[in-house]
């Protein structure tokens, strides 16, 4: 980093409050993939693509539940609009991933998401989203319906759920 952070900035933020944190400054694909061994739990937010795929995949093997976040967005007179997406995989629940739920198809232009600082914004409301799931998996929060799909729309912030086990 040019800023002379700690490479494990972020690391150092949350060891404060979890332990057993480790980082690995490495992308995730086919070679990397032995970092999942032993995990417990992920969270995904990757580009679309065969890497996302293999990673699924793994995931599935190991038996481990995981939460998938993507966007869906465009830019529109120079108003921001689009999709967010939670898709939950647990070991009780996992057809609907391989039914459209999360794409694999490689991402296309990502000039958007790059460009506009209002990208920023949703990842947070989107990681907001995944942590809270991930809390209702754990019963820290209610979970009448058990969905292990949300999507939020921008245009009218419509929350829809789906994918009930």
């Amino acid at each position: 980093m040019s800023s002379g952070k700690p490479r494990h900035y972020l690391k150092g933020i949350y060891e404060c409050m979890h332990r057993g944190i480790v980082a690995h400054a490495v992308e995730m694909k086919a070679e990397t993939l032995g970092l999942l061994d032993g995990v417990a739990f992920a969270f995904l937010s990757m580009d679309a693509g065969e890497e996302r795929r293999a990673v699924v995949v793994k995931l599935e093997a190991l038996g481990v539940p995981f939460i998938d976040v993507g966007m869906g967005l465009e830019l529109t007179n120079g108003s921001l609009g689009g999709i967010l997406r939670v898709t939950t995989s647990t070991p009780a629940k996992r057809d609907h991933v391989h039914q459209g739920r999360i794409s694999f198809a490689g991402g296309g232009g990502r000039d958007v998401y790059a460009s506009n600082i209002q990208v920023a914004d949703l990842n947070a409301l989107n990681a907001c989203l995944a942590v809270v799931k991930c809390k209702k998996l754990r019963c820290f929060y209610r979970d009448l319906e058990h969905e292990h799909h949300t999507t939020y729309t921008t245009d009218g912030g419509m929350l829809l759920n789906g994918d009930q086990s």
